[in-house]
């Protein structure tokens, strides 16, 4: 409950702004000079939660032709970014191994992930589907993460733009103009509580990444499988 309240917030906050100044596009979407570039643990839907996910961009594309919508391969939940994105980033001074020693003493204890898809809700600048967690290993993995990072000295932005608390998937963005506001919300809430299907994850992937997660760019720098000890 406390999570679709906190869904329920973000999706009200947005229509606030919506309303008085409509949608927000991207303008790095389509610039070639964006060089933002960071650390990233995901978890990556399976084939029948994708095809649920590309019927909602389906639609998306009938209403908003001219948008940015998520390739299957770029699908993904974001358990934590490690280092978010900047300009400037490389992964040349870092000692991947000390990450990997941080990560992995992080998933001690921790096992497989169940999340349920249920729901859409817009943003000013996207529209994203709601994720909840079914059990607790994806917090407690968040937590064991936070204390890890906490104290070593490696470079990580863990929480530094907000706390994670949700697990949803961002699958459209704005890259243009909207004209048609009321058309869009009408197709968000439309889903606003369609079914995406559940999903038992095993595996968390680690990924060096642009701001979208966009598979020309995104290099697996391991992968781990759950339950992990």
């Amino acid at each position: 409950m406390e999570l679709r309240n906190h869904y329920a917030k973000l999706h009200d906050s947005a229509l606030v702004t919506i309303n008085k100044q409509g949608f927000s596009k991207d303008a790095d979407l389509d610039n070639p000079m964006d060089l933002r570039r960071g650390l990233t643990l995901l978890l990556r839907p399976n084939r029948q939660v994708k095809e649920a996910f590309e019927a909602f961009i389906l639609k998306a594309q009938q209403v908003l032709p001219e948008q940015y919508f998520y390739q299957a391969t770029d699908l993904h939940v974001t358990v934590m970014p490690i280092i978010s994105c900047y300009t400037g980033f490389s992964m040349e001074k870092l000692d991947l191994d000390n990450y990997d020693s941080l990560i992995q003493n992080a998933l001690e204890g921790i096992s497989k992930i169940e999340l349920n898809f249920e729901g859409v809700f817009a943003s000013p600048s996207c529209l994203i589907i709601k994720g909840y967690p079914l059990n607790d290993d994806l917090n407690r993995f968040r937590q064991n993460l936070r204390n890890c990072f906490a104290s070593s000295n490696v470079e990580q932005s863990l929480d530094k733009r907000y706390k994670l608390v949700t697990a949803h998937s961002t699958v459209v963005r704005f890259r243009k103009s909207v004209e048609k506001a009321d058309t869009v919300l009408a197709l968000v809430e439309a889903f606003s509580n369609y079914k995406f299907g559940r999903q038992l994850f095993d595996q968390v992937e680690f990924v060096f990444n642009d701001w979208y997660q966009r598979k020309s760019i995104v290099k697996t720098l391991n992968t781990y499988t759950l339950p992990f000890s």
